[in-house]
């Protein structure tokens, strides 16, 4: 009776220790049935995270990630420009150590693309804006733009004031903001400060990130993504919180994400999502420091422009390039028609 025992106890163990593989196959199994293919109008059962009971946004966020052409076509620039009507344009230089030079390469561009209203909001000392915030400037603006720099001089002199929450009203009353690099990383509510970018990432490394102004909901953005190999810490970030995207993308491209719930691509590179949200396994805290990250059954999607995602489905489509190409050449066309019209007018 005591071998048959100990028999019996060494097939429950060996039952036990297969369980785990065995529910880990399972729940990829049916996260992967349970997405609609792209061609489904069905979205997926998604848990609602506890952010999404804010109330509506009706405007638009532009996220670019860095070295956005700024002399030739710009097409990045003219979307900012056709968003804000060619009216106000708020640039704000917060975030660099350069805000003269940002802002006359700015203040040229804007102008030349047909925007006769463009100022400039320089901030050295937090302390300024607690004593003297210009909520005047928001009050008549028609665009919000966030040069690049370093993010934490963004969150830690311009979050929290009068003026910050005049810029959030501002987006969710159907403004547009827009930034670039850093002015892009700043967009979510929790934000990549540094990491070790172009290698795997490992469990340890000092993957630091910060609380960031929250004007897009459960999304972690890099930028500069493929340039500087950032798909390791991107991954990184996402197996510590699976209920994020991971939204990665290239200099020269941008994100235009309409009333929080859908963006498209426009630009010369790709935006990469990662969705680790059906992620059955992820060793992240439970190996030493120095190993490998392991993540299990995470998507990743790479855009390019004319494509979208929805983020309330959390599925993309494909749309054809030239068909953003075209409507960004007919509102050119039309802007200078305008442009020329006004000329004659005046003269």
């Amino acid at each position: 009776m005591a071998r048959r025992t100990s028999g019996t106890k060494r097939k429950a163990t060996r039952g036990q220790k297969g369980n785990g593989h065995s529910a880990e196959s399972r729940a990829q199994h049916r996260t992967q049935m349970a997405r609609p293919s792209d061609a489904s109008r069905l979205p997926p059962a998604r848990t609602a995270a506890p952010a999404e009971a804010r109330r509506p946004v009706k405007g638009r966020l532009i996220i670019i990630g860095g070295h956005e052409d700024r002399e030739n076509d710009r097409l990045i620039l003219r979307q900012v420009t056709d968003r804000a009507n060619r009216g106000r344009v708020v640039v704000c230089t917060v975030a660099s150590d350069v805000p003269g030079e940002l802002w006359e390469t700015y203040e040229r561009a804007f102008r030349e693309l047909g925007c006769s209203d463009v100022v400039h909001l320089d901030i050295e000392r937090r302390a300024d804006l607690l004593l003297d915030p210009p909520v005047h400037l928001i009050e008549g603006a028609d665009a919000f733009f966030f040069t690049g720099g370093g993010q934490l001089k963004i969150t830690t002199r311009f979050a929290g004031t009068r003026l910050c929450a005049a810029v959030e009203e501002f987006y969710r009353q159907g403004g547009t903001v827009a930034g670039t690099s850093a002015g892009a990383a700043v967009m979510a509510e929790t934000m990549i400060v540094s990491g070790p970018s172009r290698e795997t990432h490992k469990i340890g490394e000092a993957l630091q990130m910060a609380p960031g102004l929250g004007f897009i909901r459960d999304v972690i953005v890099d930028q500069h993504f493929a340039e500087r190999g950032r798909i390791g810490r991107l991954l990184g970030a996402v197996a510590q919180n699976p209920r994020f995207l991971g939204l990665g993308i290239d200099e020269d491209t941008a994100v235009v994400v309409e009333q929080e719930q859908r963006f498209t691509v426009i630009g010369a590179g790709a935006a990469y999502v990662a969705d680790a949200e059906d992620v059955t396994y992820t060793n992240v805290a439970e190996e030493e420091s120095s190993r490998a990250l392991s993540l299990f059954n995470v998507r990743l999607h790479v855009l390019s422009q004319g494509d979208r995602y929805d983020l309330r489905t959390r599925q993309p489509s494909h749309h054809f390039a030239k068909k953003v190409d075209e409507a960004l050449s007919e509102s050119n066309h039309r802007r200078t028609g305008s442009s020329q019209s006004e000329a004659s007018a005046g003269a």
